[in-house]
């Protein structure tokens, strides 16, 4: 072994979550986070919101992200699926230094504009 190894570095499913949370959040027409359906891996997780929202693939050579979004009623699907697809894969190898290879994206609803709504009735 090399005289300058000083040790490996892990970055948790968490840590890659968060990341693309953030990164989701900040592309215009999103406007919160979907729920993605339980599985056996998640159900037995603790403390772990952010993987409530995305599941996260890890190998030696790459990253794979499935993010699960609710979308602002205005919002054009398609334009703003690929405006988080393109965020999160710059901001999570951006922080991580590691390769994404996939952001899959499912849209898990819209979200209602009943309270910008009610905010415009006359008292």
């Amino acid at each position: 072994m090399a005289d300058n190894y000083t040790g490996d570095l892990v970055i948790s499913e968490d840590v890659i979550a968060t990341i693309a949370i953030n990164a989701a959040k900040d592309v215009e027409g999103v406007a919160g986070l979907g729920t993605r359906p339980t599985d056996f891996y998640t159900s037995f997780k603790v403390n772990t919101e952010n993987i409530k929202h995305v599941k996260v693939d890890l190998s030696d050579y790459d990253i794979k992200l499935h993010m699960y979004l609710i979308l602002s009623p205005s919002a054009k699907i398609q334009d703003v699926s690929t405006n988080v697809q393109n965020a999160v894969k710059a901001a999570v190898q951006s922080m991580t230094g590691r390769v994404v290879t996939k952001v899959d994206i499912t849209i898990s609803g819209i979200a209602s504009d009943l309270e910008d709504d009610s905010s415009n009735e006359p008292s």
